[in-house]
Order: structure tokens, then sequence, then C-alpha cells
């Protein structure tokens, strides 16, 4: 067994938790003049995602490096050190009423640094964007370690290159994410769901209606009935094929009109219930919709992430049904991203065509489909990147360029750069 084909890819790796940047620049010298591999590690919540690393090295913690270096909360943007925690993050935040609209599904334990390097986002994405959208600065530790910065702590700032977006979601693998400025929003004043609960046959029409309703929701979530058995939504006793859940953060009166009127557009859908679920009892709806899609399911072998266009997510979901039985499914209906959980039980042949199967749904959709979480002993065959894209000989060469040594998480990446 090769060391990439490890069952834990961390084997024989040295963990070092420097207590600044410099101390962190240093251990990234040592290990260039080695050749070792460097992977960095905030709380190590997303060490699942992708293959192994390809050789031996260092895991470089950030758990130290978590300090406010400045938040002016009246010009609403914070610089922290990548190593914060997002529960620390949002309770600074949330001392001024503010707040960082991005769904963490590892609340109690991740990282900022992990939330920017997997470009991870949740429910609210539909609404208010992804991290890319929030980053106005960063610090990146490059391969001779050395910190290099992009950006500022203004949001008007567009001086040089866009270093903030290459970095977001590259998953470490062009250097290691020091410190970051953000733009933040105010809380809304108010928020809540309608939950409009339906059969099979009326998805896809309903859907349609949602996208094209007056109101402006900031989240579009559709679970199929397996899914909402999860002990997260058990409290909802749903027995309907899916459940639809829509998502509105707005001003008091803005949110009463919008789920008023949408509950409105929607009354006439047969074999139907809608139910309006205020604040507070939608707090834990939406911490319970962001934890699922990286819910670890007892005995869940894989799950997996299609991006597809939006018009394709009840016809896409109907598919996955029919291929894999017992699939929970969540789609983040309005912005075109399905996840679903494999059931225990399934064997390993089982898997792998049926993950092939919804690979190529995805692909004529135009999109593709990742597993986030894979068995170890299962990715060296399972197409844990999905289809390879042309643009893949572009994300070779910046690599090439930033990284040469291949110091950054080798072969954990796209077609294992």
């Amino acid at each position: 067994m090769s060391f990439s084909d490890s069952l834990n890819p961390l084997d024989g790796f040295q963990h070092k938790h420097p207590s600044d940047v410099l101390e962190a620049c240093e251990i990234i010298k040592q290990s260039a003049a080695n050749l070792d591999a460097i992977v960095p590690s905030g709380s190590g919540s997303k060490m699942n995602i992708g293959y192994a690393p390809s050789r031996k090295g260092v895991v470089l913690g950030t758990k130290n490096l978590n300090k406010v270096i400045d938040y002016p909360a009246r010009d609403m943007t914070v610089t922290v050190q990548a190593g914060i925690l997002i529960k620390d993050l949002k309770e600074l935040l949330g001392k001024e009423n503010q707040r960082l609209p991005i769904d963490d599904p590892y609340p109690a334990n991740s990282s900022l640094g992990g939330l920017l390097a997997t470009n991870t986002s949740g429910p609210r994405r539909f609404g208010w964007g992804t991290l890319r959208d929030y980053v106005i600065g960063i610090s990146i530790l490059n391969d001779e370690g050395v910190e290099t910065k992009a950006g500022g702590r203004v949001v008007k700032n567009v001086a040089g290159y866009d270093f903030c977006k290459l970095h977001t979601g590259a998953l470490g693998t062009l250097g290691v994410i020091s410190q970051v400025t953000l733009k933040v929003r105010p809380n809304p004043e108010a928020s809540a769901f309608l939950l409009l609960t339906l059969n099979l046959a009326n998805v896809e029409s309903v859907l349609d209606r949602i996208h094209n309703t007056k109101t402006r929701p900031v989240a579009v979530e559709l679970l199929n009935k397996t899914a909402l058995q999860h002990p997260l939504f058990k409290h909802l006793a749903v027995t309907s094929d899916y459940g639809i859940f829509i998502g509105f953060e707005h001003s008091t009166e803005a949110v009463k009109w919008q789920t008023e009127t949408l509950a409105n557009e929607l009354a006439d859908v047969p074999n139907s219930k809608l139910e309006i679920i205020n604040t507070p009892s939608d707090s834990a709806l939406w911490q319970a919709l962001g934890e699922f899609q990286a819910a670890r399911i007892s005995g869940c072998p894989l799950t997996f992430k299609a991006n597809i266009p939006s018009s394709k997510v009840a016809t896409f979901a109907a598919f996955a049904l029919d291929t894999i039985p017992g699939v929970l499914l969540q789609a983040h209906a309005g912005s075109g991203i399905v996840f679903g959980h494999i059931p225990e039980g399934i064997s390993r042949q089982v898997a792998f065509n049926s993950i092939d199967m919804l690979l190529q749904k995805a692909v004529r959709y135009q999109g593709n489909l990742v597993l986030p979480y894979c068995l170890p002993e299962w990715k060296a065959d399972f197409p844990v990147w999905g289809q390879t894209r042309p643009d893949v000989k572009v994300m070779r060469k910046v690599k090439e360029s930033l990284d040469p040594k291949a110091l950054f998480n080798p072969g954990r990446f796209v077609d294992r750069i």
C-alpha cells in the first residue's frame, strides 16, 4: 500500500503548531529545504476533503494564529488571523450586531482558514453569496516562507491581482492562509421560514414558481423524506415525499410580507401543506440545514455534491432517488447544488456504478459532481473531484508558478494537483 492509499492520510506526518507567523515561516523554510509536504490545518474539520497527500511531511497547524488584528465595526470590516474559530468570529461580530452570512456546517470547531480554503457555503448562499464575495484582503505564507499580501482593509480596494479569490477554494495548495480581511453585514431584523411539504410530482413546478416569485428568499432548500427523518429534522414530523424550506431575512415588515405573499402564491399546490416558522424556532432550523450537508450519517460510506443548473434540481433529485434507493438528499435548490448521503450497506461496486451514473447525468446538465466525503479505502478508484475540466491546465500552471516545489497539499486537489 502506498502512502497516498493509507487509511489515515496523515500517518507519518509531523504535527507542528507555530505560536506566530514568524515561526510558521521558519517551518515552511525548513520543509522546503527538505522537500517535505506541507499540509495546512486549522481545526482539521475538513481534512476528509480531497485525496490523501502524495508524500509525507508536516501538518502545519494554525490554531494559535487566531488573533483579532482590527475590527472597525463602523466600517463593516474585520481583520483576523486565519486560525480563528468561526464560533469565536461570530461571537465577536455579534457584539456589534453584525455577522458574516456564511453557513458553516461545522460550527463548533471550524476555522476561518479552513472555511476559506474550501469555499464552504450553505443555505444562505442563494441570497447572500459565498465567502469569495466577502474577502477583501488576504495574507499568504508562500513557498519561500515569506508572508505576502493582497487586497486591503477597505471595501473599495481594487489594487493588484485578485489573489483573494484565487486562494478561496484552492484547498491550501497555493500557500498557507495566515490573515484575512472580511466585509461583514448587519444582523437582519427578522427571519422566518416557509415550509412547504409536497409530493414528488409537484416539486419541479413548485420550484419554478419559487424562482419566479415576487418575494426575495435568501434560501431555498429541498429535502427528501429520508433526509427529513434525520434527527436534525424529526421534530417537524414531515411524512410527504419532500419538504421545501424557503428562508427570508430582512426587516420585520419585509419578512412578514414576503412569507404571507409566497404562502398565497403557493396555496393552490395539490396535496401540500404550508407552515410559517418564525423566530426563535427558525434559528435552530437555519443551523440544522447548514449542518446537514456535512452530517456524518451513521455508516454512510460517501457523500456526493452535484453542481447543476437550478432548473435541473428536481429532475436530478428524482434520478438520484431512482439510482440510489434510500439516499438522503438536500439541495440548495436556488443555487443548483445537490448533496446526497449514500446509506449504509451499499457495496463498493454498486456505489461506484451509482456515482458514475450521477456524475454522467450532472455532466450532461453542464455541471459536475464531487465527493466531499468518501471512505479512505475507496478514494483511489472513485471520482473524488468529478470529471476533469479543460481549465485544469490553467490550474496546473498557477500551481507551478506559485508553488514550483509542490510543497502545499501535493496531490490532494483536482486531478491530483
